[in-house]
């Protein structure tokens, strides 16, 4: 049972990862919006890139062209959030 939720947990980081990686090269390109995939893309990162946009906006990294809200969410995501799941799934079940 330990196993298999922490594999979980872990194909679920992946997953959200390659989505933010998606969107990053999206914003190199000329897509349409108007797209069912990469309207999922956009709704699946929202939630996780809009508190560090407006996090990096407060603390005054925000340069204008350059956004490094998908740099600062992955690895807050991979350093942060996925070791202490991780550990709290091994450490309760």
């Amino acid at each position: 049972m330990k196993y298999v939720l922490a594999t979980t947990v872990s194909y679920f980081f992946e997953f959200l990862n390659f989505m933010i990686l998606i969107r990053v090269f999206l914003s190199w390109f000329n897509y349409n919006p108007n797209n069912k995939l990469i309207m999922l893309v956009f709704q699946l990162t929202d939630p996780v890139l809009e508190p560090f946009k407006r996090l990096s906006g407060r603390l005054g990294i925000n340069t204008g062209m350059i956004d490094f809200s998908p740099i600062i969410s992955l690895l807050f995501l991979y350093y942060i959030v996925k070791p202490l799941l991780l550990t709290l799934i091994a450490t309760f079940f």
